[in-house]
């Protein structure tokens, strides 16, 4: 039986990055490298030693493990898409005590890679009464 599980899973990576994908560029440090990728979204929610709750929410890359350009993710490393002629920077990171990345099936077929915009982000704070107040980061060069 886990093999014919493993035979699906295996399907479906393959289906997802065939029908579902879009290229992007992958970044560590100097090298840069092509790759496919389906778009996901994970939230995370904490509160802080100081009782403010923060909210993260990840653009993440599900990536087939064979298709990952440098091995494992790494913290600091950039992905690129182009959206429209622009190019938008998206950064591996997670929340504290989050995993960079989790497989995203039981026989690790796929990694999904959780990032955080870095160029045009904004940081949402919540106040004591449960409002949000938006901060615009201004954009990297």
């Amino acid at each position: 039986m886990a093999d014919m599980l493993a035979a699906g899973a295996s399907w479906l990576a393959d289906q997802m990055a065939a029908s579902a994908a879009m290229n992007c560029a992958y970044k560590r440090g100097a090298n840069t490298t092509q790759f496919t990728a389906t778009l996901g979204r994970s939230t995370f929610e904490a509160a802080g030693q100081n009782g403010v709750v923060e909210r993260w929410e990840s653009r993440d890359y599900i990536v087939r493990v064979a298709d990952l350009p440098y091995g494992e993710p790494m913290r600091g490393d950039f992905i690129v898409e182009e959206i429209n002629g622009e190019a938008y920077f998206y950064e591996v990171a997670a929340p504290r005590g989050v995993p960079l990345f989790h497989y995203s099936d039981a026989f690790q077929n796929a990694v999904r890679i959780h990032t955080k915009q870095t160029d045009r982000d904004i940081t949402f704070i919540i106040d004591d009464q449960g409002n949000e107040i938006s901060v615009p980061l201004t954009a990297q060069e």
